[in-house]
């Protein structure tokens, strides 16, 4: 009987050491979870004003260079313009292209690069925004498994037990007039 007893009050011992641990990894569980936010909230930041900036400048380059291919290949066209000067446009025409500012089309369109910085922006948002979405639902599943062991039989003894275990976390979620300017903000040049 007396064997029989201290097997029982073993097997509570190690419940609750076990019990205990388990709270305590759920607990961290959510403190880092909500930590991740944070990262890629300050990642959002960095990248989208580091490749806004990018291809803002792009875009500025390539409308330099098509306002210069414009204004030198309408030099070249003006009949009012001496073979001096159409030379000379010629001449500083050829340089644009050879710098590599330019790529020239079978077509004789220009071939600029602004459209594939565009495409690189947007996939980047897009990837940006969906570890944002995946750090705030791992921090809420995180929460949604503590308060699933926290109000679970026996589970419940345990932080009733030890208040340092006795957490109340917020799920993320936000406020009605957040709701409303996140959903009316857009990514602006």
């Amino acid at each position: 009987m007396e064997f029989i007893l201290i097997a029982v009050l073993v097997v509570i011992v190690i419940w609750g050491i076990a019990a205990y641990n388990n709270f305590v990894k759920l607990i961290e569980a959510v403190n880092n979870s909500e930590k991740e936010i944070s990262v890629q909230l300050d990642r959002r930041g960095k990248v989208f004003d580091s490749l806004i900036s990018a291809v803002k400048r792009y875009m500025e380059h390539e409308s330099e260079v098509f306002t210069k291919v414009t204004a030198l290949r309408s030099q070249t066209l003006d009949p009012t313009v001496s073979s001096q000067e159409v030379k000379n446009a010629q001449d500083e025409l050829s340089k644009v292209v050879s710098s590599g500012s330019l790529n020239i089309a079978v077509e004789s369109y220009p071939e600029l690069k602004a459209d594939r910085n565009m495409m690189q922006l947007q996939e980047e948002i897009v990837s940006t925004e969906n570890k944002l979405t995946f750090a705030k639902k791992a921090f809420n599943n995180a929460i949604e498994r503590y308060n699933v062991a926290k109000g679970s039989f026996p589970g419940l003894i345990i932080p009733s037990v030890f208040s340092s275990l006795n957490k109340t976390f917020i799920y993320w979620s936000l406020d009605e007039e957040t709701i409303k300017t996140e959903e009316a903000r857009r990514v602006q040049f």
